[in-house]
């Protein structure tokens, strides 16, 4: 393999990345759409600013160690762009958990709160779970939209809250690290880019 043809490989690599880093972005993005967006707007310009700045530095390392390396160290450079990946998506979610961390500090958190009690078909016999910070607020929150239903604390990381009717067996999970989680698990099974052979663990 010539040193055009590693080029080319890792520029598909590069975009590939890159492209995996943006579709986590606007997955988010849809997932928490009642966010205030002067925060989101300030979460994707800071990402984007990390995400390109480490990224650039790796692949200009990993371009140095393809155009000298034989096929063995090829396959090892594929490697350390699989951990680079990894690692940046890491990066990405731990973001998001500050970011949240700040939000359900806001005004807009109660908003987002009322939003979601309103979206949901709430009965006489459903609880609602929260964090021991967030009984107040959604006490609040349900006494404005006439409801008189059982506020119950639960531990929660991040925030949001948890309904649950067993009399009418339903559910729903406005838990934000409920969502949080299934974004990453959602970036995990979907992300294109596979070293060959699947032995990027090797």
């Amino acid at each position: 393999m010539n040193n055009e043809e590693e080029d080319k490989i890792l520029e598909a690599i590069e975009a590939d990345v890159k492209s995996n880093a943006s579709l986590v972005e606007d997955v988010l993005q849809k997932e928490t759409d009642s966010f205030h967006e002067d925060q989101l707007a300030f979460f994707r310009e800071g990402l984007k600013k990390e995400t390109d700045s480490y990224l650039e530095k790796e692949l200009h390392e990993a371009r140095l160690a393809a155009a000298s390396a034989s096929s063995r160290d090829q396959m090892e450079t594929k490697k350390k762009l699989l951990r680079l990946r990894d690692h940046l998506a890491d990066e990405l979610f731990d973001s998001v958990r500050e970011d949240l961390r700040k939000f359900v500090k806001t005004p807009e958190y109660e908003k987002y709160l009322m939003r979601s009690v309103k979206s949901l078909p709430v009965s006489e016999t459903g609880v609602f779970m929260c964090r021991r910070d967030d009984v107040p607020v959604l006490k609040d929150a349900l006494k404005k939209e006439g409801l008189s239903n059982r506020v119950e604390e639960r531990p929660m990381e991040l925030g949001g809250f948890l309904y649950r009717d067993d009399a009418a067996g339903r559910e729903y999970s406005c838990v934000l690290e409920d969502r949080l989680e299934e974004e990453m698990d959602w970036f995990r099974a979907n992300s294109g880019f596979k070293a060959p052979s699947g032995k990027e663990n090797a």
